[in-house]
């Protein structure tokens, strides 16, 4: 998982892409990353907690903080998700909108082009 992470991020740095780009894809990979990360934490977690229902008679108390910190990993987890909902939602909506502002400039210059060869046409 770590070797993929740095192998994305020399990828990055070798690419030419512009600062805000690159700063958004590495919080992604970074976002991406840690909600991988914690998914294997609570794979982990959930069969061993599971595993064994002796183990916690004992010891309430602390099968009540370990499954708490179980679920505290998985909101967590939630919230890291949403996150990157938003924040790639946001992005592409920026995206969008500079794409959309330079359609529009290049359709106005082809229509002054077009309307300048029209009228050099007639005269």
């Amino acid at each position: 998982m770590l070797a993929a992470q740095r192998n994305a991020q020399q990828g990055l740095v070798a690419s030419d892409l512009p600062d805000r780009e690159r700063r958004f894809l590495r919080n992604r990979i970074r976002r991406r990353t840690q909600v991988a990360g914690m998914i294997l934490i609570m794979g982990i977690m959930i069969p061993l907690g599971d595993y064994s229902p002796e183990l916690w008679l004992g010891a309430v108390a602390t099968f009540a903080i370990y499954w708490m910190i179980v679920l505290g990993l998985a909101f967590w987890t939630i919230l890291l998700a949403v996150g990157d909902l938003l924040a790639t939602r946001t992005h592409a909506a920026v995206e969008m909108n500079s794409l959309n502002r330079q359609r529009a400039e290049l359709e106005n210059a082809a229509r002054a082009l077009q309307e300048r060869q029209r009228r050099d046409a007639e005269n």
